[in-house]
């Protein structure tokens, strides 16, 4: 949920936090007091475009941070797969500093990046005003909205239509591929025969390429190296060098180390060290007696890997690489070979697994009518209760074979009529901002069990209602704030009375400036507002007895 809105320099606003609950937040306030700048700034924070007007002026930057808790797995996967740090309570806090030119947002510290913090806020919170309908005026989100509503029910048969598609489209791709293969057959086939006979007559072995790289960077610096040998085994000498000198030392401290177990100990350390001199002298001899090449081996080696760096240019980055690509040039010759037996087969699975697809494909169909019918039930139940007395309501799901993907068979489209008499037609071509409102609200409720979003906003979707319609609002209003946090801007008594936390936004002078502010109400103040409300403006004993009735009745 959203526990916390930090604004500062924003429009009319100076600095305010405004901490919420569960349940239902209402937001109230005179027109023109700034509730829509509230709601901006939580857009503006989740990644909405800022223009530097919004700064307040005489301000260089404006600032806004929200704080959500009690997150969901998906949202918290969100956050590990997007390498975002977490805090040890498990709050998300996502600030935006706005600045003439820029702006940066970050979550829990980290710089996060508009589109990530989409992707996170989609999980986070959902907004809906009267121009945050649009998905309802666009018939492609009909199967989304029936396949959530579904729920359980549809998603594993998504998931396995999905993946038999796949397999129908990855053999479909491939024959076409092989058609294609088919008219250039003779061509192709003598490419593939020339590289293979290429790969195969290098005689490759794994490894080959590091132990010759080693070799020949010996042998071009060997001159260097026996230099260097040269002159450490001449240092290490044991008649004239560091040999002859540590053997001297060696003798004389064994000459006295019977006198004293220190003594002792040091000659023994000084003999080991001796024989580790002697050890690394046999070594260097060693050395050098294998560095003794022809001039014949040294062109052998460069030429070996002159040949081995050449395939390399052409078919891969190491010895296993040109192997494999030799390998998969052989499949190719065998399926050439024999292309029509090949493309014969093809076709036999392409026939399997799009039988296998529409099987999957009509297992959800059927599913899906079935929600539909649920849906069309529930909905038209919530919509009467929202006064759409004469509403009628189907959802279509038409399958149509030809048209399999991976989502399906299936075109859905919500019909709709709200008026006695009227035929049903499609929810995009016959309702209203006000009727679309109503219809988010009814879905929302209706989906409320199946909503991951843990927190939805509701700017003023009340508007053109009042009376029952109004109150019946209000009730669906509090039904979904039973299991979700819900926010509302509102300018409706019945809707603000129902209100498990009630804010007051409003506009005042400062100085030689003007202010939007926000506070909580306490009840007193709740129900002096209500009754505000009620009267249009004016404070009256007739407006607080209404408005004391009206949270009675809540």
């Amino acid at each position: 949920m959203l526990e916390s809105i930090t604004v500062k320099n924003l429009a009319l606003i100076k600095e305010s936090r405004i901490q919420l609950h569960e349940g239902l937040n209402i937001l109230t306030g005179e027109t023109g007091a700034g509730k829509s700048i509230i709601l901006g700034s939580v857009r503006l924070a989740l990644g909405e475009r800022a223009s530097k007007d919004i700064i307040r002026t005489g301000e260089d930057h404006a600032l806004i941070e929200l704080v959500f808790s009690d997150n969901s797995k998906e949202v918290n996967d969100c956050m590990k797969q997007l390498d975002l740090p977490t805090e040890s309570d498990g709050s998300i806090y996502i600030s935006r500093r706005i600045q003439e030119g820029r702006s940066v947002a970050k979550c829990n510290g980290e710089t996060i990046s508009g589109r990530d913090l989409k992707r996170l806020a989609a999980l986070l919170i959902d907004i809906h005003g009267q121009n945050d309908t649009k998905e309802l005026l666009d018939v492609k989100n009909y199967r989304d909205i029936l396949d959530d509503y579904a729920g359980d029910a549809v998603d594993k048969l998504k998931v396995d239509t999905a993946a038999a598609y796949d397999e129908y489209r990855k053999i479909k791709k491939e024959l076409s591929e092989a058609d294609a293969d088919e008219s250039n057959k003779e061509k192709e086939l003598a490419l593939a025969r020339f590289e293979v006979e290429e790969i195969e007559n290098a005689k490759l072995n794994t490894g080959e390429d590091t132990e010759l790289e080693d070799k020949y960077r010996m042998m071009k610096n060997a001159g260097r190296i026996a230099e260097s040998m040269s002159k450490v085994s001449g240092a290490l000498d044991r008649d004239s060098g560091a040999g002859a000198i540590i053997g001297s030392a060696v003798r004389e401290l064994l000459s006295v180390s019977e006198y004293d177990t220190d003594v002792s100990e040091m000659s023994d350390r000084l003999s080991t060290t001796e024989d580790m001199l002697a050890d690394i002298l046999r070594d260097i001899q060693s050395y050098m007696d294998r560095m003794e090449f022809s001039e014949a081996e040294f062109r052998q080696t460069e030429n070996r890997l002159d040949t081995i760096n050449h395939l390399k240019s052409k078919y891969g980055d190491s010895i296993e690489d040109i192997l494999k690509y030799a390998q998969d040039r052989a499949d190719y010759i065998t399926k050439m070979e024999d292309i029509d037996a090949y493309i014969d087969n093809l076709k036999a699975k392409l026939a399997d697994a799009k039988k296998t697809a529409l099987m999957h494909a009509k297992a959800l169909h059927s599913e899906r009518a079935k929600a539909a019918e649920r849906l069309c039930k529930v909905m038209e139940e919530r919509l009467k209760e929202l006064s759409f007395e004469n509403v009628s309501m189907d959802v279509s799901v038409k399958d149509d074979e030809d048209a399999l993907s991976a989502s399906g068979i299936d075109d859905v489209d919500i019909l709709v009529s709200f008026n006695l008499g009227e035929p049903v037609k499609s929810l995009s071509q016959v309702a209203s901002g006000g009727e679309l409102s109503r219809f988010m609200l009814a879905l929302k409720e209706v989906t409320a069990d199946k909503e991951k979003v843990g927190t939805l906003v509701f700017d003023e979707i009340d508007s053109g209602i009042s009376g029952k319609t109004a109150w019946n609002v209000s009730g669906s209003m509090k039904n979904l704030a039973s299991s979700h946090q819900v926010i509302a801007i509102t300018h409706l008594p019945q809707i603000a009375a129902r209100a498990d936390a009630h804010y007051l936004i409003e506009k005042y002078t400062e100085a030689d400036s003007t202010v939007t502010d926000i506070k909580a109400l306490s009840e007193d103040e709740k129900e002096k507002e209500i009754a505000r409300l009620l009267s249009g403006g004016e404070l009256t004993e007739a407006g607080l007895a209404n408005a004391r009735e009206l949270l009675s009745k809540a």
